[in-house]
């Protein structure tokens, strides 16, 4: 019988190779090793990848990040 239910760990590679592909794809040929990037961000593109809960996302990122990349993400669109 074959188990079509992926591990946690199978789940997560696939989760982390996907958020390593984005960023080649932004880095638009250039070595990953070469980007500069805003580690909040990167962590908040990580907790984002994993369809984590609020109160997870809390957890990973602590709270100040948490509350600071909330007021980020849901600061009202300038137009």
């Amino acid at each position: 019988m074959l188990n079509t239910n992926p591990s946690p760990r199978t789940k997560a590679i696939a989760i982390l190779s996907r958020f390593r592909q984005e960023w080649q794809e932004a880095a638009s040929g250039k070595s990953l090793l070469e980007v500069e990037g805003n580690i909040g961000m990167v962590l908040a593109d990580l907790v984002n990848s994993f369809e984590l809960a609020s109160h997870e996302q809390s957890l990973v990122l602590g709270p100040q990040l948490f509350e600071e990349m909330q007021d980020i993400l849901y600061q009202p669109s300038r137009n």
